[in-house]
């Protein structure tokens, strides 16, 4: 068997909870759980188990619970506190009781499925047979099944830890006592602190499950639990915007830092626009997409003072919901951070869940978002810890996404949107990340930098305005490099010195301001001997400006000065037959003169 070792890449820390330990399993909890909850409702189960998966007929309460658990958050188990896990109850005609997520945090990870239960006569009671299947895996042709045991903590041969589970088969029932507005589980064995044992918090008695296929543990399990009656939700799903507000709208260029957590983990700075309604009679704020990463259309809402220019937008509301699979994303407030282990570096996440409201500030056309920190710019593992929005997925509370404010080259704090008044600008040089050789003369190699987001005089800049070029030097003084079609492929129609901002090419990734250069530097034929550098262009109403030169290594401030004045002298535009042309329309020829007498053609597509 598969065991889950104590180290994963990614881990969501729940509040009150422990570090999280391995489980004896061959089941990928994380790869499947969500390719099982989008598959449709089966008519024929495989194996002997029945799972009940609609609301049964009855009358339905619903209750928040409280008490101690053993639990799964993505690949790992911790145990804590549980944290308002609901639980839906129907009282049917017939005396049968249907309980729905009878464990903490089964329905977040497996599905959200019903076990049956006997109403006792006099009311007070509900007895639940043992051996009830919460869940079936087609993958593994598995049910999870309810039973009454104990965890110890194991340990496979390399020494790596594992929760293993000792089923209690003489209990062949439990019992909930209703009293009131309360329904109590009967009590468990909890934990006993064991100095010897740096995991006895995991070693418990109680209400638990485990997989049919090889009898090891499922990764549920609580004790001396109380539930709280409280409010049904809404059978339709939480309630969404997708319509526009009433109010002004301002549309803004999102400047923001951002961590994706997507098949790996990503980094970098945002683009694109924000969509801003401000309904000063109401008081009321709306912002569509709050969250980078995901373009769902939804909008969400919260209150608006136009004397102060505080917005406060409400955490917990859905910027995407799935009624059919009953689970979306939801905006919360969270934190990354980088813990160092034995074998190497970790980021983790956190949603903070005592956090109500995101506060912004909208000043002089500019968004802030306030209480937030972050530099995507920073050395690792600096880059790491970051403070701000997440999006938190509502089956299991894992996050996706992290944004947060970010930092100018100066180190202020950028605005999170902002207006842009696209005029002519001169605008800041780009910054340079490094040179990374890929070891070999096959490998390639990668000049990293980010194109700049103001001008010298800090003002945002529209980036759909950039361009770039790359100057190599050999040892003769820098040359302008010329990026030929045959080998950088894609839009470049013709060779290329300039590289606008927007295209798309084979060895040239662009994105959110960022730009990888792909080009190896080993072998008889190095891109450069003695340095490189990029220059950024911005160009406004056929006004066009350029940066300083970057250079990776230093260079005297005269050569920069030197090639920093190389700017444009004129632009002229001609159609395929040689006519020249006011402004760019179909296929037209672009040539730039530039004012030490040099020039360039390239084909543009209007």
């Amino acid at each position: 068997m598969k065991k889950l070792s104590l180290l994963l890449l990614i881990a969501i820390t729940a509040l009150c909870a422990s570090a999280g330990v391995g489980i004896k399993t061959s089941h990928d909890v994380r790869k499947n759980k969500m390719e099982q909850v989008q598959q449709a409702k089966p008519t024929d189960l495989k194996s002997s188990m029945r799972v009940i998966y609609d609301q049964p007929e009855g009358e339905l309460h619903s209750y928040l619970r409280s008490g101690k658990a053993i639990y799964p958050e993505g690949n790992r188990i911790y145990t804590g506190d549980q944290i308002d896990g609901r639980m839906d109850v129907v009282f049917a005609e017939d005396g049968k009781v249907y309980l729905k997520n009878i464990l903490y945090n089964i329905g977040k990870a497996w599905g959200n499925n019903w076990v049956e239960g006997q109403l006792s006569d006099d009311g007070t009671q509900i007895i639940v047979p043992m051996g009830q299947s919460v869940y079936h895996s087609y993958t593994y042709d598995a049910d999870i099944v309810l039973a009454w045991g104990s965890t110890v903590i194991a340990y496979n041969e390399d020494g790596t830890p594992y929760i293993d589970f000792i089923i209690d088969e003489r209990t062949t029932e439990v019992v909930y006592t209703i009293d009131g507005e309360t329904i109590t589980l009967e009590d468990g064995i909890a934990p006993v602190e064991d100095p010897d044992n740096e995991f006895w918090d995991f070693e418990a008695t109680g209400l638990g499950t485990y997989w049919t296929d090889d009898m090891s543990f499922a990764g549920a399990l609580e004790w001396n639990t109380v539930f709280t009656e409280t409010e049904p939700l809404d059978p339709t799903g939480p309630s969404v915007i997708t319509e526009q507000p009433e109010g002004d709208l301002y549309t803004l260029n999102r400047n923001s830092g951002y961590i994706l957590f997507s098949s790996g983990i990503y980094y970098g700075k945002t683009d694109g626009d924000i969509n801003l309604v401000l309904n000063e009679e109401e008081g009321k704020a709306y912002i569509m997409n709050p969250l980078w990463w995901h373009d769902y259309g939804y909008w969400v809402e919260g209150t608006y003072d136009p004397e102060t220019g505080m917005i406060s937008i409400p955490t917990g509301q859905y910027i995407y919901y799935n009624e059919d699979m009953e689970y979306g994303i939801q905006l919360m407030w969270g934190s990354t951070y980088v813990s160092e282990e034995e074998d190497g570096y970790y980021l983790d996440t956190e949603v903070d869940f005592n956090t109500e409201e995101i506060n912004f500030l909208f000043m002089d056309n500019a968004l802030y978002l306030l209480d937030s920190e972050g530099d995507v710019m920073a050395d690792f593992p600096d880059w790491g810890n970051a403070t701000g929005m997440v999006g938190m997925y509502s089956y299991d509370y894992s996050v996706n996404c992290i944004e947060f404010a970010n930092w100018n080259i100066y180190g202020d704090v950028m605005p999170f949107g902002q207006l842009i008044n696209t005029v002519p600008a001169i605008p800041e040089a780009p910054i340079i990340d490094g040179w990374y050789d890929g070891g070999d003369e096959e490998g390639n190699s990668f000049f990293i930098f980010y194109m700049p987001t103001t001008d010298i005089e800090g003002n945002l800049i529209n980036p759909e305005c950039l361009s770039f070029s790359v100057y190599v030097d050999n040892g003769n003084g820098p040359e302008l490099f010329t990026f030929e079609a045959d080998t950088y492929v894609n839009d470049l129609w013709e060779d290329m010195t300039e590289i606008p901002y927007e295209l798309y090419a084979y060895g040239v990734d662009i994105s959110a301001y960022g730009c990888t250069f792909y080009r190896t530097n080993e072998g008889d034929n190095p891109l450069f001997t003695e340095n490189i550098g990029v220059q950024a262009f911005y160009e406004v109403d056929g006004v066009k400006n350029a940066s300083e030169i970057a250079w990776l290594y230093e260079r005297p401030s005269s050569v920069n000065e030197m090639n920093a004045g190389k700017s444009v002298a004129s632009v002229r535009y001609f159609n395929v037959t040689g006519q020249e042309m006011a402004q760019p329309q179909g296929l037209t020829i672009k040539v730039t003169t530039y004012t030490d007498g040099t020039t360039s053609a390239v084909k543009v597509v209007k």
